[in-house]
């Protein structure tokens, strides 16, 4: 129980308040509280200024000795060391978010920054960011690298993902999430079309990032989604899928996984999230076909953009 302590901090907090409105505000410079140093190179004499700087990060139905038994757990310790080695310090990360703050806050000029605070999370891949009101929290241990030991009994299409590179391109989701309505959100053309939002949301946000970190691909999925483009699209149209709105198409081709599911023999060959990554050209189509602004776009009805969009994949 002790060992997912900040876990379950995790998702207390991935629950709380992401709908609150906030007040203009130019929090800069940008700064990077790195807990997971604070704490782990704390003693038990320290406990008292961080539970005072940090109250929301040591909930009070735990007393001091589940933190001092943190502190001395050899688990935690390793994984702190790695964390440690690998991100000695944040700047090239930093460099990258302040970059994207910039771009976030011409578009949305009254948003606050929040703190953004680094920890350990017990490698919950899963929420491996946090955008909670004022709050962005870092789980560093998520990002260690693909072949990394701690990552050794993971699936292959999780572990890719764990890498620095991807830290940047998880920030922006969480804020994508957090400004792109889930109205309109019954058919899988609908569901397809949010989520190319999201990753348009991306290119604008973070036009230097790689198209492959943007969608989570390795390079081989990012060329193998391009070169089947069309016959992905031509097989969703086929078998009339898109105005389904059956939960089932999300687990196929939304969803992240090892593969997408045609039931054909290329679903080995296919990445997972293929209906992301239609979605995303369906958006990008419309947005080279009409004059809307990006504000204007991800407030739109999905299928007003899928029927102006113009989308013809080539062979």
């Amino acid at each position: 129980m002790k060992k997912y302590i900040f876990y379950i901090i995790f998702l207390i907090l991935l629950n709380s308040c992401k709908g609150n409105d906030n007040k203009i505000s130019n929090s800069y410079p940008l700064t990077i509280e790195r807990f997971d140093k604070f704490f782990y190179e704390s003693t038990p004499n320290d406990l008292f200024d961080l539970k005072k700087t940090y109250p929301f990060l040591f909930p009070e139905q735990y007393d001091n000795k589940v933190w001092i038994s943190r502190l001395n757990d050899s688990v935690q310790k390793e994984i702190y060391s790695e964390v440690n080695r690998i991100f000695s310090n944040l700047d090239n990360e930093k460099t990258e978010i302040q970059s994207f703050y910039n771009n976030f806050i011409f578009y949305f000029p009254k948003y606050e920054l929040p703190r953004l605070i680094t920890l350990i999370s017990d490698v919950e891949y899963e929420n491996r960011v946090i955008l909670a009101d004022s709050l962005l929290l870092i789980g560093l241990d998520n990002y260690l690298g693909s072949e990394h030991p701690f990552y050794s009994t993971m699936p292959k299409y999780i572990s890719d993902n764990l890498i620095p590179r991807m830290i940047i391109s998880d920030i922006a989701e969480e804020y994508a999430y957090y400004v792109i309505p889930r109205a309109n959100f019954y058919t899988f053309l609908e569901k397809i079309i949010f989520y190319g939002k999201v990753l348009y949301f991306k290119d604008i946000m973070l036009p230097k990032l790689e198209d492959r970190h943007k969608i989570g691909y390795s390079k081989l999925n990012m060329d193998w989604a391009r070169k089947n483009e069309h016959y992905v699209w031509t097989y969703f149209v086929e078998k009339q899928l898109l105005f389904s709105s059956e939960n089932k198409l999300i687990t196929r081709f939304i969803n992240n996984a090892p593969f997408s599911k045609f039931y054909l023999s290329i679903d080995n060959e296919s990445p997972g999230m293929i209906g992301r990554f239609i979605g995303w050209e369906i958006v990008r189509s419309y947005m080279k076909s009409n004059n809307t602004s990006f504000i204007e776009m991800i407030l739109m009805n999905p299928i007003d953009i899928y029927n102006k969009s113009k989308y013809k994949p080539q062979k």
